[in-house]
């Protein structure tokens, strides 16, 4: 719940001039997006309009009104957006209408995952994800493409012109423009998931080529590494330890020339893990395909094994490996290599609850 007041002060020159020095040296609250919020603009007053460099707040978010380029290359300031109850874009209470006008959205921190709701009934799209800025006359042209480092789906009905955009990715800033759009419920939406976290296992705990191990129910297979110059052993270890170098917290798994074929039990949409890499090459391998690579952050906005691969942040040697697609099997194997928190969402689920069993049984997706 946010708590807004108004105070009236009413106090002396002197007063006035000790009050303004005390408030110079206190840093402002920045506004946040809550955890998993949305902004839906209820906070908004209907029929109000805001013009370009004029902004407004909503559940927290600050939104900026900028330029909007036609599908012609040229720029317009003169454009507006509008508070509305029409539900165009198919939600509930307010929504914005944006003509020839830019939204420019300021979380105050980074989101994971985003939606928004949308109607495109006429004219070209601007659209900016972490800096990368895109003109297209329609919103689906941008479905599967991979914009500012995270994949960008778009689904969408052609008779009502209505839709909704599907960011998966870590969004730092966010931009949306339009001619005849409308938008509503820009969401921060994390995956829900099943986790292998290694909390499971002894430390100090070592395991070798051809062993396996259970944890959080699936299934760990320890298999051969290919090095970059060429060849392969089978003399590596995978070591359980609680240095949390992977970034995680509780226990990790080191990877040393050994590869950890991870056994879910059924096929995912997704799936995330926590890394750090000190040195050496990296195997990753996505439905039995493999990739070699000097490094994790080489794979970033790859395809594998018809997967997509996203590693955020793109540069250095620590951060998160996210796999988008229809996963069957997944490996993951490095020389000085820390892995944790490998977890998965949209998988399928037994009527019965139970991870294991008939798959006869599958009746629903787990989102």
């Amino acid at each position: 719940m946010r708590i807004r007041s108004k105070v009236a002060v009413f106090r002396s020159a002197f007063m006035v001039a000790t009050i303004v020095l005390v408030i110079g040296a206190v840093q402002p609250a920045m506004a946040v997006l809550g955890p998993d919020d949305c902004v839906d603009f209820e906070d908004l007053t209907p029929a109000t309009v805001y013009n370009v460099g004029g902004s407004f707040s909503d559940s927290g978010v600050i939104v900026t009104m900028g330029d909007f380029q036609w599908s012609n290359g040229n720029w317009t300031s003169a454009g507006f957006t509008r508070v509305e109850t029409s539900n165009l874009a198919g939600s509930l209470g307010n929504e914005m209408q944006v003509n020839n006008i830019t939204l420019d959205f300021d979380f105050g921190r980074v989101v994971e995952d985003m939606s928004i709701r949308f109607a495109q009934l006429g004219g070209n799209i601007n659209l900016t994800i972490n800096g990368d800025f895109r003109n297209e006359l329609e919103l689906v042209d941008l479905d599967g493409q991979l914009i500012g480092g995270t994949l960008v789906k778009v689904f969408f009905d052609g008779t009502t012109g209505k839709g909704i955009v599907v960011i998966t990715g870590v969004v730092a800033s966010f931009a949306i423009g339009g001619q005849e759009l409308w938008v509503d419920d820009v969401c921060e939406n994390p995956p829900s998931a099943d986790c292998v976290e290694f909390e499971e296992q002894p430390h100090p705990q070592s395991y070798s080529f051809g062993q396996f191990f259970v944890d959080a129910g699936v299934a760990i297979e320890l298999g051969e590494f290919f090095w970059s110059g060429g060849g392969s052993t089978t003399m590596g270890s995978c070591n359980i330890d609680n240095q949390q170098i992977s970034g995680g917290t509780g226990q990790d798994a080191n990877s040393d020339n050994i590869t950890l074929h991870f056994d879910f039990g059924t096929w995912y949409e997704r799936l995330d893990l926590q890394y750090t890499n000190l040195g050496g090459n990296i195997n990753v391998w996505v439905n039995g395909a493999m990739a070699n690579v000097e490094n994790v952050t080489d794979l970033d906005s790859a395809m594998l094994g018809g997967a997509t691969i996203l590693v955020q942040p793109s540069t250095g040697n620590f951060g998160m490996l996210v796999v988008v697609g229809h996963i069957d099997s997944f490996g993951i194997g490095g020389q000085e290599l820390w892995i944790d928190d490998v977890c998965i969402s949209g998988r399928p689920l037994f009527s019965d609850d139970f991870e294991l069993g008939n798959t006869n049984r599958w009746d629903q997706i787990v989102p």
